[in-house]
């Protein structure tokens, strides 16, 4: 039949002027026959309402008619066609193997389909689907053979735009080091990428279709749960991953599932990106060693020096020994708040509650304290306003407001505007105890109180002694004292 179509024959379509030789199919009777020509001078007519190019063919090879489609788009011989035509129109490529095709559908009488490349009149090729039903079957045997040719080049083009994009999109997931996965809602996997293969333990392509719960740990597998529901109802979640595949060391993922939305809001899939943590996490912990043996020696070191400090001392009972000690001791204390943020600040009530619990048990009656208690410093401002409340603390124990039952000692807090950028101030104010008066020989003391806490970068201190009780105010740049 193939032979015979590339062959061909020119043929003129039936209509009412012009008569078509076909012979007749075996098997119709004289009734049958007269049925039979009736259709076929109506076939023209038909075959125009077809809007793609359409030819119809005998069952051995002749063709019957077909379509100005066919003619001019396909053929282009308006006066005559050579059915074979369009067979030379192929590409080289194509040509062969739809050869091969059509003959063996012809054979064994059922329908064929194929994309093919057709050959326009600039030169230029164009996809088509070609379609050949057959029609008419009798004892297994077609009498007709209907062929269609659809122009499908504009949309074969952006399918392999899409494809050459899906492509390049996948490369480029390949090559991350990060592990990304497309999870239906079901909870099976449709996408994953060549790292998650590698993670998961499985074949790349075979992980497909797999159920994504049953991969995590099992010290895992209860929050990844959480995770994924959050993400089923369309919100952001995450969590940390422990994956311990056999002969391997444990691995620490970060997850981040990441619902993808339709146009009308439902959950069509979820994006998971799973990053190895492993040497963050082993750098932390690393980290973590150091600065608890950091924090153990400087705990110790203070120990140390206090004890050299006493043994160096023929007279423990001299005064400036208590005071020296007390103010190491201020020291260790905001060490062990530091030490307890792991040295990224602490906030300003914990510093004033530490440093002003030598003067007992005063906070919330005589010792009144106002801010905000979230507010941190950070670890260098920290030390040296702790210096400095712990001064006055003991000046106020001694001489001012804290060394009568009727004093009390205000201290406050805020974030003010200054020079136009926020400025942290903090206030210290003494009421309600004996006369004050500004001492006649500054000591060390003095030192820490007025001049110590300008070593800060763009600080402002000032310290009245008032008749009614001493007024402290310290000012700074937030960005310069605050942490975070």
């Amino acid at each position: 039949m193939a032979a015979r179509l590339k062959q061909g024959e020119n043929v003129r379509p039936a209509s009412s002027e012009t008569e078509t030789s076909v012979e007749s199919p075996r098997g119709y009777t004289s009734a049958a026959q007269d049925t039979h020509f009736r259709a076929l001078i109506e076939l023209p007519a038909a075959l125009e309402l077809i809007p793609d190019p359409a030819c119809l063919f005998g069952s051995h090879g002749p063709a019957i008619c077909c379509n100005d489609a066919w003619r001019s788009g396909v053929i282009e011989t308006p006066e005559a066609f050579a059915p074979s035509g369009w067979m030379d129109r192929l590409h080289p490529l194509e040509r062969e193997g739809v050869e091969a095709g059509l003959k063996e559908a012809l054979a064994a009488a059922r329908n064929f389909e194929a994309d093919v490349r057709l050959r326009a009149s600039d030169g230029e090729y164009r996809w088509h689907i070609l379609r050949v039903h057959a029609h008419d079957v009798r004892d297994g045997k077609p009498q007709f053979w209907l062929y269609v040719l659809t122009d499908i080049h504009a949309r074969k083009l952006r399918k392999q735009d899409l494809a050459r994009t899906i492509k390049l999109q996948a490369g480029m997931l390949d090559v991350s080091v990060d592990c990304v996965k497309v999870i239906q809602p079901d909870g099976r996997l449709s996408y994953l990428n060549r790292a998650g293969c590698i993670a998961l333990g499985v074949d790349e392509d075979s992980g497909l279709g797999m159920e994504w719960l049953p991969l995590l740990g099992p010290e895992v597998k209860e929050i990844g749960q959480a995770a994924l529901d959050d993400a089923r109802r369309g919100f952001n979640a995450r969590f940390p991953g422990l994956i311990c595949l056999p002969g391997e060391k444990p691995r620490y993922w970060d997850n981040m599932l990441t619902p993808l939305l339709s146009p009308n809001g439902d959950v069509e899939a979820i994006l998971c990106v799973s990053r190895d943590i492993t040497a963050q996490r082993e750098s932390e912990e690393r980290i973590a060693l150091l600065m608890g043996e950091l924090n153990h020696r400087s705990k110790n070191q203070l120990s140390v020096m206090h004890a050299l400090v006493r043994r160096t001392v023929p007279d423990t009972r001299v005064p400036w020994l208590r005071t020296l000690e007390q103010r190491m001791m201020s020291i260790a204390r905001s060490q062990d708040l530091l030490i307890n943020g792991e040295w990224t600040g602490t906030t300003i009530y914990d510093l004033v509650v530490s440093q002003t619990a030598i003067a007992g048990d005063v906070l919330g009656e005589r010792l009144l304290l106002q801010g905000d208690p979230d507010l941190r410093l950070h670890p260098g401002t920290a030390e040296t306003i702790g210096l400095a409340l712990h001064e006055l603390t003991t000046n106020a124990v001694k001489y001012g407001a804290l060394s009568s039952s009727s004093g009390r000692v205000f201290v406050s807090w805020s974030i003010r505007d200054g020079d136009g950028s926020p400025h942290l101030c903090i206030d210290w104010l003494e009421k309600g105890g004996p006369p004050v008066k500004e001492p006649e020989r500054k000591g060390f003391g003095s030192l820490i109180i007025e001049r110590n806490p300008r070593v800060v970068s763009g600080a402002r201190v000032n310290c009245h002694y008032l008749p009614t009780g001493v007024v402290w105010h310290f000012e700074a740049p937030a960005r310069s004292v605050l942490a975070g």
